[in-house]
């Protein structure tokens, strides 16, 4: 009753202080019954997104081309690598032998490059002499 009475007066900085720690306490007690609830329905979302995976990969394999007279066997999917998606843009990497071949061509369209100006230069030096 005498907190009553005080509550009627201006309030003292003890009784200001009694009431922000009673606000913090309530405001942790809400936050741990969120993260309880949030703690208890982990794995029942865990488990809906591995069914909706689940699901999605079940679909993407009956979008497929179905194997000729839809048999037991399977499908042969050498081919079907990027069926479902764009296919992408990845580098390969020149192998020696095309290496060898283009830095032949190379070499060659320069030699004849250089006999080319040799020439030129000849011709010309004949025609202008000095």
């Amino acid at each position: 009753m005498a907190s009553q009475r005080r509550s009627g007066k201006s309030s003292t900085p003890l009784d200001e202080r009694q009431r922000k720690l009673m606000e913090q306490q309530e405001k942790l007690l809400q936050r741990m019954e969120q993260l309880n609830r949030v703690i208890e329905e982990a794995p029942r979302i865990a488990a809906e997104r591995a069914r909706a995976q689940r699901d999605e990969l079940l679909t993407d394999r009956s979008t497929r081309r179905h194997h000729r007279l839809n048999s037991t066997t399977l499908a042969d999917s050498r081919f079907d690598q990027f069926a479902g998606s764009a296919p992408s843009r990845a580098r390969r990497r020149p192998l020696k032998a095309e290496k060898r071949q283009t830095r032949l061509i190379f070499f060659g369209l320069l030699f004849v490059l250089s006999l080319l100006v040799v020439w030129l230069l000849s011709v010309w030096h004949w025609q202008w002499p000095g």
